[in-house]
């Protein structure tokens, strides 16, 4: 055991403030008979530098009766709750339940309060630290629960502890709230899903099909089969929103009474235009090319992103009320300050960097020439052509040069490791013809006649440079030409700051002065498209607490259910279809690959993992307090028995790191209710529960009147059997009914590969308690 200070508590407040003064690094000692294994095996994630002694606090160990029920202090032991006429006589439940815990000696010893606090039993976390090296399980700092594909019989079957944060959540720049969603498409509620999304993205239908999904690659379904097709899943419902768009995309239910003017409208622009509108604002958005889009409109090809997805997406935005000025320059920045409340400036970055190759102007601009392509312009400029760069735009450029029958070359100073393009783009360049060509840097470019002679020197990777990239350095002596039909240059674009005065660099925020605001790649230069939705969706926020709109309340942001369920068996994700590549050149606005259908979705949803801890809370007296309506009294609060076992990943309870149980209130019960606890175990029945069942019976002539039947050691928590009680109450008690119940107590549930047993062990007790309970198991016995 590690060595810890050791304070004697004399009172709850002294006891509070040590543990307010260690923030965090702390634990209380009430019995002990939990704490002390964890610290002698060095289980905790992190050990506590002070352990506060709370057993010698006094008036806090008490069993008092009044009109409104019992009440028990937090230290408690729970020999006195089984000794006690008043419990035994009308609080049986409580005292069948403290009972079963453990033998006499640890009854003598543990308090209820420290029952009802407990950690949770599970061996990968409570593993030994100093026998073969820690397991680093998700409440240890790992990222996913070793049960999901370990051993897991004595774990949960009724899903797992929610993460509060999840990896592909985390990993995702809108921080999108991927399982929650999931859950909702897992269900067939599309519209539920799309509310829940538009809070974080308000374009799913964009980014299901050009983001370079961070998220994926962090799903904790990899290593057990293949990850989530989170992508596909978002396009689908990305045009599933747009197809009830009326729906997804209201207007406010009130204006605010202020305008709002954005200039730029591409991601950044329209993303805060939704939020913004959202809010009551008038919204005015200025694009000088002829349609709203900005680069998504006039540089992503239409084989990525169809320009009727684009037009339908900016369409539900007006129909929001919002306004488009299209084909004509927004004017003077100062000048629309003066006439708006916030001007938020979100041109994007479509400037290209400086060039290094030296020449006659022969080259091409790689975005001029998306442009043009994208206005319907199909000339050309040559059967070989050159590409510069190895960016996105740089393989959009060659992708699309391939779809008008020329033969591309990419031409990139580094190796294909280092290039910033997204990597299943770069597959596909290569399947339809382009040709890379590695560590080359181009140095100049002169025409030649009809030809263009590129001149070019072979380079080699040396250190490191800003980019956490090694530098391309030329070799001596390498120098070439190769002729070309056309060079189109793509090396990187950055934002034309010039319409603002001032310095502009990515630390600058997004408000740059009185109304002015910036947002997207104009402020943080060259980006994604789902990072430059998240800065115009943060953009809106911080207009919204400057001019004094309240934003609308997201009701529509549920939570996880309070225990996820997830889905183990091993499964293929979600083969989207792709047309073929002699398909794919033919047309540069034919979409490459097809959307999943809803019902593909909603199967793919079903592979979520919905990430969190299967441990199960193995307090007896948790149960029971559930079952009986309990509420637990803190130095801060008073909380409903079900809410205190509202668990997350980390944590078995929702108390906080300063927080102390004080005392235990149950509320009387009617008269002639039939309290039942039952326990199976594998040995005795002071084993941990394998499953227990706590019920609360209110009969009258046979039938029930009010159920309250608990499920313990089958969740992270306590958990109620609320469609068996919904079965029973109001009718009367037969043998059919109570198998009924019995059936709908697990129905829900979700076994993993080794403790399907479980189920059938929870469907016996609860039939069991309920033919006692309710008297069919004596009239059968007659």
């Amino acid at each position: 055991m590690k060595d810890f200070a050791h304070r004697n508590a004399t009172s709850v407040d002294e006891a509070v403030r040590l543990l307010k003064k260690n923030k965090g690094k702390t634990k209380l000692n009430a019995g002990g008979t939990d704490l002390l294994g964890l610290l002698k095996d060095m289980v905790l994630p992190d050990y506590p530098e002070t352990l506060i002694n709370v057993k010698d606090i006094a008036g806090l160990d008490y069993i008092r009766e009044d009109k409104e029920g019992l009440r028990i202090g937090a230290l408690t032991k729970l020999k006195h709750l089984v000794d006690s006429p008043v419990v035994r006589e009308g609080y049986r439940l409580l005292a069948e339940a403290a009972k079963s815990v453990a033998g006499p000696q640890i009854r003598n010893m543990a308090t209820i309060g420290g029952n009802l606090a407990q950690d949770v039993r599970c061996w990968y976390y409570r593993y030994p630290d100093q026998i073969g090296g820690t397991i680093k399980c998700l409440r240890k700092g790992g990222t996913v629960c070793n049960a999901l594909a370990g051993e897991n019989r004595y774990h949960s079957i009724f899903g797992a502890a929610p993460l509060a944060s999840h990896p592909c959540a985390a990993h995702c720049p809108a921080n999108t709230a991927i399982p929650s969603y999931l859950e909702k498409i897992k269900n067939a509620d599309f519209n539920g899903a799309a509310r829940i999304f538009v809070e974080f993205n308000p374009m799913p239908a964009i980014t299901g099909r050009v983001c370079p999904v961070f998220c994926e690659p962090n799903c904790n379904r990899t290593d057990h089969d293949e990850p989530v097709a989170i992508k596909c899943v978002e396009r689908s419902l990305g045009d599933y929103t747009l197809d009830h768009a009326k729906e997804i995309y209201k207007g406010p239910e009130a204006e605010s009474g202020k305008r709002v003017a954005i200039v730029g409208s591409g991601p950044a622009g329209l993303a805060a235009a939704y939020y913004l509108r959202r809010a009551g604002h008038a919204v005015t958005v200025y694009e000088k090319l002829p349609e709203a889009g900005g680069m998504l409109r006039y540089s992503i090809p239409g084989y990525r992103l169809p320009k009727d997805v684009l037009k339908k997406q900016v369409q539900a935005l007006a129909d929001m009320g919002i306004t488009f000025t299209c084909g004509t320059e927004a004017g003077k920045i100062d000048e629309l300050r003066d006439r708006f409340d916030a001007v938020l400036v979100a041109t994007g970055a479509w400037k290209e960097r400086a060039q290094t190759l030296k020449g006659d102007g022969s080259a091409i601009s790689g975005l001029t020439f998306l442009k043009k392509v994208s206005e319907g312009d199909r000339t050309v400029p040559g059967k070989k052509v050159a590409v510069i760069g190895g960016g996105n735009v740089a393989v959009d450029v060659a992708r699309t040069l391939a779809r008008l029958g020329a033969k591309p070359v990419v031409i990139y100073r580094r190796t294909q490791k280092e290039m910033p393009a997204f990597k299943d783009e770069i597959e596909k360049a290569r399947e339809e013809g382009t040709v890379f060509q590695y560590l080359t840097l181009p140095v100049r470019s002169e025409k030649s006649g009809e030809k263009v002679l590129l001149t070019c020197v072979k380079t080699k990777l040396g250190s490191a440079d800003a980019s956490r990239r090694r530098r391309p350095v030329p070799k001596e002596g390498s120098d070439f030409t190769a002729s070309y039909d056309a060079v189109i240059t793509a090396t990187g674009e950055e934002p034309d700051r010039s319409l603002l005065s001032g310095k502009i660099n990515k630390d600058s925020g997004y408000l740059l002065g009185d109304n002015l605001y910036i947002a997207g790649d104009f402020k943080n230069g060259s980006t994604t498209v789902i990072e430059a939705m998240t800065s115009g969706r943060e953009a809106a926020r911080v207009i919204n607490s400057r001019i004094g709109a309240k934003e609308p309340s997201q009701k529509t942001v549920s939570s996880l259910p309070r225990f996820t369920s997830p889905v183990y068996e091993r499964s293929s994700r979600l083969a989207i279809g792709e047309a073929a590549v002699a398909e794919r050149v033919k047309d540069v606005d034919l979409e490459d690959c097809r959307g999943a259908s809803l019902l593909e979705a909603e199967k793919e949803a079903r592979r979520c993992f919905d990430c969190g801890c299967l441990a199960i809370n193995p307090s007896d007296v948790g149960n029971a307090l559930v079952a009986l309506r309990g509420t637990i009294v803190t130095t801060k609060r008073s909380i409903g028995a079900e809410t205190f076992f509202a668990p997350n990943a980390t944590a078995s309870t929702v108390l906080e790191a300063d927080e102390m149980i004080t005392e235990i209130r149950i509320p009387s019960l009617p008269k002639g209710a039939r309290q039942k606890y039952l326990k199976f175990t594998l040995r005795k029945p002071i084993d941990f529960a394998l499953v227990s069942v706590a019920s609360v019976l209110q009969m009258a002539n046979g039938t029930c009147k009010d159920a309250r039947i608990v499920l313990g050691a089958v969740a992270p928590g306590p958990i109620r059997a609320k469609k068996a009680e919904e079965i029973i109450i109001g009718k009367p008690i037969t043998a059919e009914l109570i198998e009924e119940a019995a059936e709908a107590a697990v129905a829900e549930s979700r076994p993993l590969s080794k403790n399907g047993y479980k189920v059938q062990i929870g469907r016996a007790l609860v039939k069991k308690t309920l033919e006692e309970g309710s008297g069919v198991h004596d009239k059968n016995l007659s």
